[in-house]
């Protein structure tokens, strides 16, 4: 028997080891083999220390998709590895330096190996290619290369051609050091146009980059249109167009110009005119005119007019900009903006938040509508603006407000008014958008001011809503989105103004076209204008308006020393926070450490994923409710990762203020249908119990946090289901729906139903949606009291600080932070008891259970308690999923 069993195993260990011979060491550390026209996909799960039952390769090539049901892209068990072959004939499907991950068994998301030498920003890289040659022209009269292999230093080795062909032969070629050489060539080049570098013997060609030139080009005149003493200044940035033309119009809807005159540029490529004259009011555009070089869209070769980037109005994205005066800022919050460390942030879109509200229709979707006191609903709740005072937060979210992109909406109607689908989900009339497609970053949403005003009554009344919750103590910050602009998201180009200003200057780009996830990547690094750009928009955000501080959408994309100077200018009071995911789509960016960063070297506090999965599980997948919803939600093994993120102790958590933690945000499932009883649907039942310790974990965590808009009443997506559909306008214009996984364009589903405040259970509908905005309540309460304190920490705190209470079954958790408030949590479905737990010195008061939060009153537990005595030991026997909050009271 023993002699069969060894031969079985040394049989199978061989069967193993055959498996891995097909593949080498360095393509199983990679990630990935060629065997001629096929790519293999390899994965070797000892090298990444885990086991497995699926596996499957996302990326670039295809979109980053989270949906772990595509068979297509899944790895098939091979012996001991798991492989995926594709045809792959000529690249045509995956690209060179195409970023890839691997994701296994319900979704998650594997880092690449130490040793894979083709890893960059967290993910891993096809055929990570080694560039031998690389060029910049600096000047008229010298091009600045990297050799890195056979470099010659004989002029008649290099040839340099522009975008026809002709040549320039070189005259003299010098080194700077071992790679690093100057080519200068025989005649003066125009910087402006395109030139290739090649080495004829090696078979080397390259494009001649405008980095050198760009790096250097920078101009502090004020951009845009500025109307100041009866005097009006027009400037725009174009450093490679030929001319520049200005078009004056009375009105809105007027086709000629009552005025068009050339401006003139100076050496920073700066184009610049003025009035003697106060032109607030007036309406302008550009044509923009230039070479019909590779990557260039000039009037000459697509006849356009433009719009202002730096317009402070602009209509509707596809309508004209509009000279304005700066706005005069909201007055400042009497106590000062929140320390980083008491921020309690809430998100909110102002279209989600208004659709239902008692409003007549032209507030509807409007800043105005927001801030409307006095609004309740039929239960004579307060709902809209006076809901928000009452709940208890400290800082508004809004989601973008800068303009973005809807679809024109006479297209819209004409295509989906009649459409069943569009009907259902509330988009049939127009484009609804969450804002994450933006066309003109120093103007307001024009969608957003009182239906029937004059375009740019938006500015003042953002201003106004500013100024109302600052009145009230609150402080607002917004959502911007500079990783990507509105110009390529409609999967074809649009010329609201940088792609024709200079694609080149403004854009990450390959071969003279776009990359990037979102249609194109926004150029901040080797590019002093646009980084001054990111800047300047926040800064009009902050001194026309009066936020008091931004959160960045994939800031990833935004090289780290770009944040660092948002950062530096806008001041260390404002509150400053961004999403540090999705790598970007440049090699170069990719590779240089002083650019590109994750949570290890983040510039700005990144939002904590690591709590949130431990606390309530990932976002991407929803299918096992015991796996899928986190320590809160039955998947016990997380448990080590609740107390990290309680005390901010992952790895990149240098202080508490590293990482926002943050349970449900805009994207992805909502916090209610992650924790529905059935389907992943919360509109009717939701395990609240598990709810509310998810929601107590994020409240009694170290440093700021942040909640999402509707998630204290059980807000839902599930009126839009998982299917994913596509629609395209008559136009062209084409729409993705991913259903409730990204309800980004599903109307209905993000509503607030200001009906459910305040309503008990009853037959239909399970859900107490007065009991959990209670109990929210008290949680704001108790963060932002003195006992809160203990939370909101901004300095890295001794490994006591959290004292932890551990019993052996891992659905238990207890803890005592700062010796000031003490926390016990029952995530299991049994009862279950702490044993002799060791109580500090003092009076401990109960302050909450799984039903209450009541800081000034307190709470009685299930077995009678409200108060109990310290320097002693006690058992406290829990209900299931149930806990027990005690403070311990100050001296009177």
């Amino acid at each position: 028997m023993f002699r069969h069993l060894f031969l079985y195993l040394l049989s199978n260990a061989l069967i193993c080891t055959l498996a891995a011979q097909n593949y080498s060491e360095e393509e199983r550390i990679q990630g990935h083999a060629q065997r001629g026209d096929t790519l293999i996909f390899v994965f070797d799960p000892e090298i990444y220390g885990t086991q497995t039952t699926r596996v499957q390769v996302t990326g670039a090539f295809r979109s980053w998709s989270t949906d772990m049901e595509e068979e297509r892209w899944m790895l098939a068990r091979d012996k001991n590895l798991w492989t995926l072959k594709l045809a792959n004939a000529n690249f045509q499907m995956i690209a060179p330096n195409t970023p890839f991950k691997y994701r296994i068994n319900a979704g998650e998301w594997l880092n690449p190996p130490a040793l894979a030498a083709n890893q960059s920003g967290g993910n891993l890289i096809f055929l990570k290619e080694e560039t031998h040659l690389k060029a910049e022209i600096r000047s008229e009269n010298l091009i600045w290369a990297r050799i890195t292999k056979n470099r010659s230093l004989r002029a008649a080795d290099y040839v340099i051609t522009d975008a026809s062909g002709n040549q320039t032969q070189v005259s003299q070629v010098l080194p700077h050091n071992a790679t690093e050489t100057l080519i200068l060539p025989a005649q003066k080049l125009d910087p402006r146009r395109v030139y290739f570098l090649e080495m004829p013997d090696e078979g080397w060609k390259t494009h001649c980059s405008f980095d050198g030139w760009f790096r250097e080009l920078y101009s502090d005149k004020p951009l845009g249109a500025e109307v100041r003493e009866g005097r009006t200044d027009i400037r725009i940035f174009a450093p490679r167009a030929d001319r520049v033309r200005l078009y004056l119009y009375q009105g809105r809807e007027d086709q000629t110009a009552y005025l068009e005159k050339d401006l003139k540029v100076d050496e920073n490529g700066v184009w610049e005119i003025s009035f003697e004259e106060d032109l607030h009011g007036v309406y302008y555009d550009f044509t923009v005119h230039g070479s019909d070089d590779p990557g260039n869209h000039f009037y000459e070769t697509n006849p356009v007019h433009i719009n202002d980037p730096y317009a402070r109005v602009s209509d509707d994205t596809w309508g004209k900009a509009r000279i304005w005066r700066a706005t005069k800022p909201a007055s400042p919050l009497k106590e000062g903006i929140p320390k980083f460390e008491d921020v309690i942030a809430y998100e909110v879109h102002v279209q989600d938040f208004t659709d239902q509200l008692p409003l007549p229709d032209s507030l509807k979707g409007t800043f105005k509508g927001m801030i409307t006191p006095g609004l309740k609903n039929s239960r004579g709740e307060k709902i809209g603006f006076d809901y928000l005072l009452d709940l208890g937060i400290n800082v508004l979210h809004l989601m973008p407000v800068q303009e973005y992109l809807h679809f024109p909406t006479d297209d819209w109607k004409a295509s989906f008014q009649d459409d069943p689908f569009m009907i259902y989900h509330g988009i049939n009339e127009e484009n609804y958008q969450w804002g994450y497609r933006t066309s003109f970053f120093m103007a307001i949403e024009s969608r957003y001011r009182t239906k029937g005003t004059e375009p740019g009554t938006e500015r003042e009344e953002l201003r106004d809503l500013v100024q109302a919750f600052h009145d009230q103590g609150i402080a607002v910050i917004v959502d911007i989105v500079t990783n990507h602009t509105a110009e390529n998201m409609t999967e074809r180009e649009e010329y609201f103004n940088f792609n024709v200003l200079d694609k080149q200057y403004y854009y990450r780009t390959k071969n003279f076209e776009h990359i990037g996830e979102y249609g194109n990547e926004v150029k901040t690094e080797n590019r002093p204008m646009v980084q001054r750009w990111l800047i300047d928009q926040c800064l009009y955000l902050i001194n026309e308006i009066g936020i008091d501080g931004i959160r960045i959408d994939l800031a990833g994309q935004i090289d780290k020393q770009s944040l660092h100077a948002l950062k530096a200018a806008i001041g260390e009071d404002k509150i400053l926070y961004g999403e540090p995911w999705i790598a970007s789509n440049d090699p170069d960016f990719e590779n240089n450490p002083d650019w590109d960063w994750y949570k290890a070297d983040a510039p700005i506090t990144f939002f904590q994923d690591d709590a949130r999965n431990a606390f309530k599980g990932p976002v991407f997948e929803l299918k096992d409710k015991k796996q899928d919803r986190g320590w809160s939600g039955g998947n016990f093994e997380e448990r080590g990762n609740v107390m990290r993120g309680l005390s901010a102790s992952f790895p990149e958590d240098k202080t508490p203020l590293s990482g926002i933690n943050y349970l449900d945000i805009h994207d992805n499932f909502a916090l209610a249908d992650q924790f529905a009883k059935e389907d992943f649907d919360g509109r009717y039942a939701v395990d609240q119990a598990e709810y509310k310790i998810a929601a107590t974990l994020l409240y009694t965590s170290l440093g700021p946090i942040v909640t999402h808009g509707g998630s204290e009443i059980m807000r839902s997506k599930a009126h839009a289901p998982l299917e994913e559909v596509v629609k395209t306008t008559k136009k062209g214009y084409k729409n993705y729906f991913h259903g409730k996984r990204d309800t980004y364009n599903l109307r209905k589903a993000n509503q607030f139903i200001w009906e459910t405040v305040g309503q008990r259970p009853n037959e239909v509908n399970t859900n107490d949606y007065a009991g959990m905005l209670s109990f929210w309540r008290g949680l704001n309460r108790l963060r932002l009291s003195d006992y809160g304190r203990s939370f909101r920490v901004s300095e890295k705190v001794p490994e006591d600080y959290y004292r932890w209470i551990l019993p052996r079954d891992k659905s238990m958790l207890g803890y005592i932070v700062n010796h000031e408030v003490l926390v016990f949590i029952n995530a299991g479905a049994e009862r279950n008891t702490f044993e002799q737990v060791e109580i500090p010195s003092g009076k401990w008061k109960l302050i909450g259970t799984i039903e209450e939060i009541d800081l000034d009153r307190g709470v009685t537990s299930d077995e009678g308690w409200s108060t109990i005595e310290g320097d002693q030991k006690m058992d406290f026997s829990l209900s299931p999923t149930s806990l027990l909050i005690y403070v311990k009271t100050k001296d009177e």
